[in-house]
């Protein structure tokens, strides 16, 4: 047994009952103690809509979960889908699976499908649950079905409770518009009805590997689906998604290109920041990243290649994604390497001593510590604002400036003066930081 200082992924019941409460239609059913039933406050919490969320508890020595599961039923008509999730401490008391024939739901006159998750184990962590959990739903769902009329995608990203998980759709959907292609996103914002046509759309959007990944491997092999894994983060990035979505949907390529140029002129700020910041801004200056897979290899590859920081290394705390990770993070970086422990993340970070840190909030304690800027870009992030703002997409790369911005506004080693003269102690004085600048 290893004390963590902190954990960077949850349980992976914790990733089945996320994805659930993205559809809108579907219900999980956890297996627990009812000390474990806590998803219900953080729902609260964390979206602040007021609407309770579709999650029921089976209590563990309580009826099971087959004479449970009619009484969620009865209670929640209008369910459509009913994914079942076991508490770690119920897959350790050998609590098995059910599997009863549900009754009719008096608002759509048809019996809800059930959804079981096979694979779990007391070792399999939150985002590849919620990965598996997300196809799963797929595959019970999506059926056969011919294509839209006009060119659509299906736009896979992160699911409840993912940082800024709205925004990046919307900022998606948008870029979509203009080139005239329609979107679906999955699975925030998608109801079981939709999942059953995924396959009209005519190519998959991964904005999000770590949930999307499977859902889209089994569409392109039932249905034929094309996919495109590039995370459009940064200019570079955004552009590659958006050109190679128009080839997919046969565009026209000149159509593409003044699209993509006239957002890089009204719309991405990061090229001209990078370009009109002062030379000793960048020059000689060291950035190292750690953090999940789409944020920490799509920021990594920004940061060396679109603004021109070194990146001296990468590291992700995701193990099913580490070979994936590896492989990808060598094209901006010497060194890449797989971690759960924050602590190790935190004695890399002293010995590296870089210029800048971009990682989760754990990594806010060691950037405190060493004075080092620090960009808390990376999921999971502690802050929890009432108006996201998107890292993904052109307006995206544009509060990226910003942040770099207020990280690195002056030369490495300069010490900023902060706090108002009238302050007890006078103004105090502490190196340049993302504590001092916040635009989220």
């Amino acid at each position: 047994m290893r004390v963590l200082r902190g954990l960077y992924e949850g349980p992976g019941s914790h990733g089945i009952l996320r994805v659930a409460a993205s559809v809108e239609g579907a219900r999980a059913v956890l297996c627990a103690y009812p000390e474990e039933g806590y998803f219900p406050a953080l729902h609260g919490a964390l979206t602040r809509f007021g609407d309770p969320a579709p999650v029921s508890l089976s209590p563990i020595g309580g009826p099971g979960l087959a004479r449970d599961l009619p009484e969620v039923l009865r209670k929640n008509p209008d369910t459509e889908a009913v994914i079942l999730a076991r508490s770690e401490s119920a897959l350790l008391s050998g609590e098995g699976l059910p599997d009863p024939v549900l009754p009719e739901s008096r608002e759509t006159g048809r019996a809800p499908k059930l959804v079981i998750c096979p694979w779990e184990a007391p070792s399999l962590r939150e985002i590849e649950a919620a990965d598996l959990a997300l196809m799963e739903l797929v595959r019970a769902h999506a059926r056969p079905q011919a294509k839209s009329p006009t060119p659509t995608v299906n736009v896979f990203g992160p699911p409840i409770f993912g940082p800024g998980a709205e925004e990046e759709a919307q900022e998606m959907e948008r870029l979509l518009g203009l080139l005239g292609i329609g979107a679906v996103r999955v699975p925030l914002g998608a109801s079981v009805g939709e999942l059953a046509r995924l396959p009209r759309a005519w190519a998959n959007v991964v904005l999000y590997r770590e949930v999307g990944e499977e859902a889209t491997r089994f569409l392109h092999d039932e249905f034929g689906m094309p996919r495109v894994t590039t995370p459009p983060l940064g200019s570079a990035g955004t552009g590659a998604v958006l050109r190679a979505v128009g080839e997919l949907c046969s565009l026209d390529a000149g159509r593409v290109r003044r699209t993509v140029w006239a957002e890089l002129a009204r719309t991405a700020k990061l090229p001209w920041y990078a370009r009109l910041a002062v030379p000793e801004t960048f020059a000689g200056r060291r950035a190292v990243v750690f953090g999940d897979f789409t944020y920490a290899l799509g920021l990594g590859y920004t940061l060396a290649r679109e603004v021109g920081l070194e990146v001296a290394w990468a590291g992700t705390y995701l193990p099913h994604l580490e070979k994936d990770f590896l492989f990808q993070a060598g094209t901006f970086t010497d060194e890449a390497f797989f971690t759960d422990d924050p602590d190790e993340v935190a004695a890399r970070v002293e010995e590296t001593n870089p210029d800048l840190i971009v990682g989760t909030h754990l990594e806010g304690d060691v950037a405190d510590a060493l004075g080092i800027p620090f960009l808390p870009l990376c999921p999971p992030v502690a802050q929890n604002p009432f108006v996201g703002r998107p890292l993904m997409g052109y307006r995206g790369s544009s509060v990226l400036a910003d942040a770099l911005d207020g990280a690195l506004g002056g030369p490495p080693g300069e010490l900023v003066a902060w706090g108002r003269p009238g302050d007890p102690g006078g103004p105090r004085r502490r190196w340049r930081s993302w504590r001092r600048y916040r635009p989220f």
